[in-house]
């Protein structure tokens, strides 16, 4: 039997059959899947490898996605209120080491009429032809862009120092060189969350130990590691539940109780004893501790209850939050979580010191600013020793090297020492969140993937969230090939289906969670598989990619 061909015009006749939503609600419109930077974290679970679009295929599609939509009188991505006019390049890949970028964005703004939202950790100045690329899209398509967002995570495998050739001191350099030649596109659209910005994303910390939840002398007492809560009032009754009732004016959540207050303890030294909470509670404690009086609140997830102490930013600007989970029928750890922003609080302190609100910009900081941050970093470690030294460890290895390479980045890329303080273009987005491969990251706290673990994720994408709001959004993008029709989840990732001819894949996604099956009613998204000619998909396995420097932080491709 001769094969089946499918031609340009079979494209445009599958393009025509697809429901309305799939033009206006259009949000990531992503040429590749996979990515070689294998982020621990990685919240769509992305395969090692990469299938994309070549620039044929690239332009095939496009072309034919607009003529589509011109012939249905419709507007691409029109239909959504979350920055309606703009499609996102990305999902389960990153856009920074796509190789036809440029020629994507030549279309978006001529055929489809959209502009871009990037995210990336950057790409390898070690490879000519990425950096050509991203030089010739600053040059002349800095138009096209809506946003901009550089991800500074301490889990890419350069930075992690993962696997042959890679290097943290390479992962700076491409970082640096990215920075460089995306500064003055960075300037012309303006820092800030939305338009220009690094985002710090940073390992949890986190202990498993038991939740001890009782009462001593009288009052509820909460016991979880080096943390020990005694309520300030008597009364042994548990914590009512809160929940979140909506978001306010500035997208805050609102919470239904103004919580309890009680004593927070931090202390290796300490247990919940009678002897423990009077002492505390008269300030006569004799053991290296610190203290302060906190808001405890009792929420719930899918997984269970679960305990927050200060959950949301105070009104200084810093961030404390401490969760404590116990054990349930699906929770099969109890431990907790310390989401203090260590970067966020040092940052502040220090401007504060300067005699600057915490909104307000440094223009006046020095490279000695920058040092004396860091310096305050270790020092702060240095001091947690006695009393958490689990948090000392924490600040030492994970939070302050991280905050070095971005000093360092920024440095080398010619950025003024005032970026490395505003808030405008510096953001601790605080410890990762549960989505993805970030689960196992965890270790049990999380049972339920994509589940909100706190109040802060709740706010992002749970059912009382940004998210839930902006309704049900679509996807293309094009799907992993293989001869057999199947791959391992590792090579071809979480959200993909391997085919056994060239195929796109155009889905209806939850917001909230990016799944084709909408979490509140579990009812099952729309789904449809296009096939695509031959020589439109193609693969680029770990081993070429590599050899091809096509993710940051590679120092040699042997």
């Amino acid at each position: 039997m001769t094969p089946t061909v499918t031609t340009v015009s079979d494209v445009r006749d599958q393009l025509a059959a697809l429901p309305t939503e799939a033009f206006t609600r259009l949000q990531y419109l992503a040429p590749a899947v996979g990515c070689f930077n294998r982020c621990a974290f990685c919240s769509q679970g992305a395969g090692r490898d990469v299938w994309q679009l070549t620039e044929d295929g690239l332009t095939g599609l496009l072309t034919a996605l607009a003529d589509t939509a011109d012939q249905r009188g419709l507007a691409v991505a029109s239909g959504r209120i979350h920055r309606p006019r703009v499609v996102f390049p990305y999902l389960d890949n990153d856009i920074g080491s796509y190789p036809h970028l440029d020629a994507y964005a030549a279309l978006a703004r001529e055929r489809l009429g959209v502009r871009l939202r990037v995210s990336t950790v950057g790409f390898s100045a070690r490879s000519p032809q990425l950096t050509a690329m991203h030089q010739r899209l600053v040059a002349d398509f800095g138009d096209v862009f809506d946003g901009i967002r550089f991800s500074v995570t301490p889990y890419t495998w350069g930075f992690a120092d993962r696997g042959p050739g890679m290097s943290r001191a390479a992962y700076v350099e491409d970082l640096a060189a990215a920075l460089r030649v995306y500064r003055p596109l960075l300037d012309h659209l303006g820092h800030g969350a939305a338009s220009a910005a690094c985002e710090l994303r940073f390992a949890p910390l986190l202990g498993l130990s038991e939740l001890t939840d009782t009462t001593v002398d009288g009052r509820r007492v909460l016991a979880c590691g080096p943390h020990l809560l005694i309520a300030r009032e008597q009364g042994g009754e548990v914590l009512p539940e809160t929940v979140i009732e909506r978001l306010d004016e500035h997208t805050q959540p609102v919470f239904s109780r103004p919580g309890t207050v009680f004593l927070h303890v931090v202390s290796d030294h300490v247990a919940p004893t009678a002897e423990t909470v009077r002492t505390a509670l008269a300030g006569t404690l004799a053991v290296p501790h610190r203290s302060e009086w906190v808001r405890v609140h009792r929420f719930a997830n899918a997984d269970g209850p679960y305990y927050a102490a200060d959950p949301d930013f105070h009104p200084d600007g810093t961030f404390t939050a401490l969760h404590l989970y116990p054990k349930t029928a699906l929770r099969k750890a109890a431990g907790y979580t310390d989401a203090t922003r260590w970067f966020l609080n040092t940052l502040l302190a220090h401007k504060q010191a300067h005699g600057l609100e915490r909104r307000a910009e440094f223009h006046d900081a020095t490279g000695h600013d920058v040092d004396a941050v860091l310096a305050a970093l270790l020092d702060e470690a240095q001091a947690l020793k006695e009393t958490d030294a689990t948090a000392a460890e924490h600040l030492r290895t994970s939070v302050h090297p991280q905050v070095a390479a971005y000093a360092s980045a920024l440095e080398r890329a010619g950025y003024p020492p005032s970026t490395f303080f505003s808030r405008r273009f510096t953001i601790d987005t605080g410890q990762i969140v549960n989505q993805g491969r970030a689960k196992a990251l965890l270790r049990g706290l999380a049972a339920t993937d994509g589940e909100p673990m706190t109040p802060r994720e709740e706010r992002g994408f749970g059912q009382v969230s940004l998210s839930t709001v902006r309704g049900p959004i679509w996807r293309i993008t094009p799907l992993p090939l293989s001869r057999a029709g199947h791959l391992p989840i590792s090579v071809a990732g979480l959200k993909n289906p391997a085919t056994t001819s060239p195929s796109l894949l155009v889905e209806e996604l939850d917001p909230c969670h990016l799944s084709p099956v909408m979490r509140t009613t579990g009812c099952r998204l729309r789904r449809h598989v296009l096939t695509l000619p031959s020589g439109w998909i193609e693969h680029v396995d770990l081993t070429t990619g590599r050899a091809a420097h096509l993710l940051p932080g590679l120092a040699t491709a042997a």
